[in-house]
């Protein structure tokens, strides 16, 4: 069994998050098909309709004899449609449903012992969280942006220390004002650190879900190159759903390894882990402490 609060150079971070995902591969699979399923199916579905509207217009405009003067406005009023802002509603719902579960799944592995891990037991956790995880992630687009619009740096720097935020929340339930305070309380001294593990496992998950792309973009190639004159909206619905839930529940990596971040920088302050490690002597074996050192 793996120990949550222990300290974790960069590359053990690594590691423990793929041996995580791993070990814990069905009962947090069968979580995220539970939980998450249903939300990022909708946000294929909604995503698929959205794309092929968008592609009827630019049909429409470019097998117009005489140009539109109307076209842009048509644009505009595609953006601001209902169904665009639906699809986009969903999408965010379904990530934020990968972040809960995950981190609820955690904070369950953390005390079950050894013992099988459900999707009720999942459910429980992710249930009365789900309000404070909407208005904190609200919360935070909106300060990033602004930060993003004062010469970027500021947005940087807000956005990796917020990552922490929703893992706060979910192992220490905490209210959005505690929430902050607490992040910018870990991330002391270790934003270098926190930036170089999001960036990393993001780059890899971004590389893995090229796979889920594959049937959108032949959708797309297929439609520019002629053809593919009429494409269903069938088509382009599933070509979506595989590409928005694929990428979505592949996030599960990345907030995996901000949740063992997280772990590490409570350890490294309060050495949750090691009183936990002492109290239980006699009790259960424990575990060698890792290294102190974080070489990133």
């Amino acid at each position: 069994m793996i120990r949550l609060f222990q300290q974790r150079d960069f590359g053990n971070k690594i590691n423990a998050t793929f041996q995580y995902i791993i070990e814990n591969f069905r009962s947090l699979g069968l979580s995220l098909l539970y939980i998450v399923g249903p939300v990022a199916l909708v946000a294929g579905i909604a995503t698929g309709v959205v794309q092929s509207n968008m592609m009827r217009l630019i049909g429409e405009s470019a097998n117009a004899k005489t140009d539109n003067p109307f076209y842009a406005f048509q644009m505009l009023g595609f953006f601001a449609s209902p169904s665009f802002w639906l699809a986009m509603f969903f999408s965010l719902m379904a990530n934020l449903a990968v972040i809960l579960t995950t981190y609820a799944h955690m904070k369950v592995y953390d005390r079950a012992d050894g013992r099988e891990i459900t999707v009720p037991d999942v459910w429980a956790e992710v249930q009365p969280v789900i309000g404070r995880g909407i208005l904190i992630s609200i919360l935070n687009s909106i300060i990033i942006g602004f930060g993003i619009l004062f010469f970027v740096i500021p947005g940087l720097y807000l956005a990796v220390a917020l990552s922490l935020s929703l893992a706060v929340m979910s192992f220490e339930e905490t209210d959005f004002g505690s929430t902050w305070t607490r992040c910018f309380q870990l991330i002391r001294d270790k934003w270098w650190s926190t930036f170089g593990l999001i960036f990393v496992m993001s780059l890899i998950v971004g590389l893995i879900g090229l796979v889920f792309a594959v049937p959108t973009a032949v959708i797309a190639f297929l439609t520019s190159a002629k053809m593919l004159p009429d494409v269903s909206v069938v088509w382009l619905v599933l070509g979506n759903v595989i590409n928005l839930v694929g990428k979505t529940i592949l996030n599960v990596v990345i907030y995996t390894a901000v949740g063992f971040q997280y772990t590490n920088l409570v350890e490294r302050q309060e050495g949750r882990g090691m009183i936990s490690a002492i109290d239980s002597i006699g009790t259960t074996p424990t575990q060698p402490r890792s290294t102190d050192d974080e070489t990133y």
